[in-house]
């Protein structure tokens, strides 16, 4: 049998006028996607990055099918990284000579790409496995646990609340 080769492509966008921290999530939403989901979320997304992420990540799509020869059916997003880009500064004049310093930032966003082969079943080793690759829940033997297939239940009105918050928690 011959070693399977694992591709991957790396892609980094330019800095532009983004904060990192509002970039941050968007990578954290595309990491995992294939990379044909990814762009579609971009599309629909309403953030002001989105579009210039989804035409980074376009080019990047086309880069990797042509120098890496990477199947795009196959192609998913490994990582999306944001970095830091220099943050120019503006003055901002304010009253009796004074003034403040505008930080206007930059970030940038790396992405990498791989491409996933289909892969083969495991084969369960014992019960526990079987019932898990089944999607099945083990029964836990916990005191007062009852496994349900509701997803909420609501609160036993004869249970008394002991220090409420000002704001519902649960």
């Amino acid at each position: 049998m011959g070693e399977v080769r694992i591709r991957e492509y790396e892609y980094s966008t330019a800095n532009f006028h983004v904060s990192p921290r509002k970039l941050r999530m968007i990578g954290n939403q595309i990491t995992g996607l294939s990379v044909t989901e990814a762009i579609r979320q971009m599309q629909f997304s309403s953030k002001k990055a989105s579009d210039h992420i989804k035409h980074s990540l376009v080019w990047a799509r086309k880069n990797a099918i042509f120098q890496k020869k990477m199947n795009p059916d196959n192609m998913f997003i490994k990582l999306a990284r944001v970095g830091k880009g220099q943050f120019r500064k503006r003055l901002d004049p304010k009253a009796r000579g004074r003034f403040g310093v505008i930080r206007v930032p930059y970030a940038h966003m790396k992405y990498v790409f791989w491409e996933k082969h289909p892969e083969e079943k495991p084969t369960p080793r014992n019960a526990l496995e079987k019932a898990l690759l089944a999607g099945e829940l083990p029964r836990r033997k916990v005191k007062g646990f009852r496994l349900t297939k509701n997803v909420w239940t609501p609160l036993e009105e004869r249970k008394p609340i002991y220090n409420p918050k000002p704001f519902y928690n649960w």
